[in-house]
C-alpha cells in the first residue's frame, strides 16, 4: 500500500478517494451503457413500428390502386362540365351549352338552351376531356325547336381518329367507337355549309389513362 501511495504521490486517505472516484466513474459508465442500450432498444422498436406502418401503407396503396382501376375501367359519362369550344358563335349560344347537362324534351330554348354556330363550311365544336380516355360512345342530342336536318352529316372524331358520321334527321344520334381509341378531345365537324345547333353532347368512356398505358 505504501508503495502504491508512493507511486501515486498521496496518502492513504487520498488513495481511498481515488478508488472511490474510480468506482463512481465505473458506475456512471455502466449507467450510461444501460441508458444507451435502452435507446438502442427504443430505436429498434421504432424501426420495427415504422416498417410495419410502411407495409400497411403499401397494402393500402395496392387496395386503392385496385379500386381506382375498377372505377376508371367503368364506362361512364366523362364530358359534362368539361371545357368546350366552337369556331364560330351565333349570338349568346356558346359551346358551354353542349356540356351543361340540360337536354330536356321542351322546345323552349330559354329553358333548354342550345349551342349555335354560324353558317359556313367546316363548322366545328369540340370538348376537351381533360385527360386521355378510352372512348366508347358519343351521344349527340339534336335541337328540338327546328332544323333537325342540320344534325345529319356530322363527322365525329376522337383526337385525329374518325369514329362515326351522323345521318338522317333525329332527336338523338349515338356514335359508337367500333375500334379501341384513346383520346383527349372529341370534335364534331360539319363539312357542308350548314349550321351546327345541338342541345347536348355526351361522351361516354373509361379512364383516364397515362400515355404510356396505351402507346
Amino acid at each position: 500500500r505504501e508503495e502504491v501511495q508512493g507511486i501515486l504521490g498521496g496518502s492513504e486517505r487520498s488513495l481511498f478517494w481515488m478508488i472511490r472516484e474510480l468506482i463512481d466513474e465505473v458506475r456512471e459508465y455502466k449507467a450510461e451503457v444501460v441508458q444507451q442500450d435502452k435507446v438502442v432498444e427504443q430505436l429498434k422498436s421504432d424501426l420495427t413500428t415504422a416498417l410495419y406502418k410502411l407495409d400497411e401503407v403499401k397494402e393500402n396503396q395496392v387496395i386503392l390502386k385496385k379500386g381506382y382501376d375498377v372505377v376508371r375501367s367503368e364506362v361512364r359519362l366523362i364530358s359534362q362540365h368539361k371545357l368546350s369550344w366552337q369556331n364560330t358563335t351565333s349570338g349568346y349560344r356558346t359551346a358551354d351549352f353542349l356540356v351543361d347537362g340540360v337536354y330536356t324534351r321542351t322546345t323552349d330554348e330559354t329553358i333548354n338552351p342550345i349551342q349555335h354556330n354560324l353558317a359556313g363550311v367546316n363548322q366545328i365544336v369540340s370538348i376537351d376531356l381533360g385527360g386521355f380516355f378510352k372512348i366508347h360512345t358519343v351521344k349527340i342530342w339534336n335541337r328540338l325547336h327546328c332544323c333537325q336536318e342540320r344534325g345529319s352529316g356530322l363527322i365525329v372524331s376522337a383526337d385525329r381518329v374518325t369514329i362515326g358520321v351522323t345521318s338522317g334527321s333525329r332527336d338523338l344520334y349515338s356514335v359508337v367507337a367500333e375500334i379501341e381509341v384513346y383520346a383527349r378531345t372529341i370534335t364534331i365537324r360539319q363539312p357542308n355549309e350548314v349550321h351546327i345547333n345541338l342541345r347536348e353532347v355526351q361522351v361516354f368512356g373509361s379512364g383516364p389513362y397515362g400515355p404510356e398505358e396505351f402507346v
